[in-house]
């Protein structure tokens, strides 16, 4: 039983329980995706549907293209309508975020891509909007590095700035026509000291709430950053931007200073020309500051030429040069002290939590859950989302099996069902095939994929994992289409072992029912 902490909006709610949104949203879900079921055959009552996960891992602008080819992929083959839920990490995040942006994304699926694929190849960045951003941002009293990258770092990769808010995703989550959307993210501190595999590490966000996993604490989504101090709400706060949050989702390099990298060596090598593969802003004032507008037409630009833009900004009224100090000083700070992601913690002197660590921070830092487990696993496993099936699409910089092996022991620590991971099916990591499944009684199905593999790039799995690294600022339209090709053949090529193992979870569940 839920146990508001505050009769008014914005409570605390503290249940392990599902969100009222989230509900209502599975509900309608699931009419469409018996609808689906029983176009391929496989007939089934309403409150026998089975519920099946898309994890997409992260993995920077790779990820990004690659989940959104395989949704495409799953939408021609007939199977994006068994979808219940669509989980993402780091990259991954950006591409839902800029699908659920439409409430019939599903069925938009091909123009969407083409839009996409346009605005990575043909448009750029402004220096004028960024700056603009950055320079409100700075006037909050938790600005963070988060902030700095959002608007410099990954608005310069992704070439959109998004001022929506998350929680305006409800009507696209909530109809019936998409996956129930869930974004994951990391607590900083409880990552620093009881690891990846404890609960209390993970966070979400859905466009209903934002919650700690292993507390089973949550706010409304809108409520999330506002100031709270014992579950009652104390001064509301404008709710955070999808830029923002496209941050807090996925950031390269946020674990803790002097932790060393977090990445593997052949991604490391790439890092030599981060700088001169970077795209170069625009400097021109937009005409309307229209919202989402984008610039076509990249512009040389020097020290120089970056001086006067900023000089011109001050001039044109972008910013004070008060302006300009506040932000420099206090992004030269959070450098010097490593701070991201922070927000106004809403379970400061919460009396409900058993957690002196938790509550006794009025602020905390929330991370790129990839730092952690770059498939979000804990996510899908909560126990009231009675997933039976998982496919799990790992876009990410490691060998292609560590989120897998990560999850079993995650699920073996906190006695949560998972199938057993076989260690001798997993020994090819440098050139793995395109689909392993594993099963296990009382615990769902795991369908993983690796993005390069020995079937959708037979020779070039090492040159490709290289080439498209994470840490890769610019693509060209035919490395795009490589990509997105690449995602798409994982789906394709294993349509008919998708439906075989959602006949075999039916086939359980009925030979269950009858025992």
């Amino acid at each position: 039983m839920a146990k508001p902490m505050d009769r008014g909006e914005g409570k605390v709610r503290i249940s392990h329980e599902l969100s009222e949104g989230e509900k209502l949203g599975t509900s309608n879900r699931k009419v469409r995706v018996k609808k689906c079921l029983e176009s391929h055959g496989i007939p089934c009552n309403l409150d026998d549907v089975p519920n099946i996960a898309i994890l997409g891992a992260g993995g920077g602008l790779r990820a990004m293209i690659a989940l959104h080819a395989t949704l495409q992929e799953l939408q021609k083959q007939g199977l994006l309508d068994t979808i219940m839920y669509l989980c993402g990490v780091s990259g991954s995040t950006w591409c839902m975020s800029s699908l659920y942006k439409n409430g019939d994304w599903a069925e938009k699926l091909q123009a969407l891509e083409e839009h996409m694929r346009d605005t990575l190849v043909n448009s750029t960045w402004s220096l004028t909007k960024a700056t603009k951003m950055l320079l409100e941002a700075a006037k909050d009293e938790n600005y963070s590095l988060t902030e700095f990258w959002a608007y410099t770092a990954v608005y310069g990769m992704i070439h959109e700035l998004d001022k929506g808010h998350l929680s305006e995703q409800r009507g696209a989550s909530e109809n019936g026509n998409n996956p129930y959307p869930i974004y994951a993210a990391v607590d900083e501190r409880s990552f620093s000291k009881v690891t990846e595999y404890a609960p209390e590490t993970w966070f979400e966000f859905t466009p209903h709430e934002a919650s700690f996993l292993g507390w089973g604490a949550s706010v409304p989504m809108e409520y999330f950053g506002s100031e709270y101090k014992n579950g009652e709400l104390k001064k509301k706060k404008e709710e955070k931007n999808m830029s923002y949050l496209q941050d807090i989702l996925c950031g390269f390099f946020k674990g803790k200073k002097g932790s060393g990298s977090p990445f593997p060596a052949t991604v490391e090598s790439g890092l030599k020309g981060i700088v001169e593969g970077f795209p170069i802003p625009t400097i021109e004032h937009d005409a309307g500051d229209m919202e989402g507008a984008l610039q076509s037409d990249p512009v040389e630009s020097s020290p120089d030429t970056k001086k006067k833009s900023i000089t011109g900004d001050i001039k044109s009224g972008v910013g004070s040069m008060v302006d300009f100090a506040r932000m420099w000083q206090k992004t030269s700070c959070d450098i010097l002290h490593w701070k991201w992601g922070t927000n106004n913690n809403f379970l400061y002197k919460c009396s409900a939590i058993d957690s002196s660590e938790l509550v006794k921070d009025k602020v905390i830092s929330l991370v790129d859950a990839g730092i952690a487990i770059n498939c979000a696993f804990p996510l899908v496993l909560r126990p009231d989302r009675k997933v039976k099936l998982i496919l799990s699409f790992d876009y990410g910089p490691f060998e292609p099996f560590k989120a897998i092996k990560q999850a079993a022991k995650y699920c073996k620590e906190n006695r949560i069902p998972f199938p057993e991971v076989d260690e001798k099916l997993l020994q090819d990591k440098d050139n793995p095939s395109d689909c392993y499944i594993f099963r296990g009684d009382g615990a769902p199905t795991v369908m993983h994929f690796p993005l390069f593999n020995k079937v959708n790039c037979p020779a070039y799995v090492k040159e490709w994992i290289v080439k498209f690294t994470i840490i890769r600022f610019v693509y060209n339209e035919g490395d795009v289409n490589k990509l997105l090709q690449a995602a798409r053949l994982n789906v394709s090529n294993n349509k008919d072992k998708i439906l075989q193992e959602i006949k075999h979870i039916m086939a359980r569940s009925s030979e269950k029912s009858s025992s």
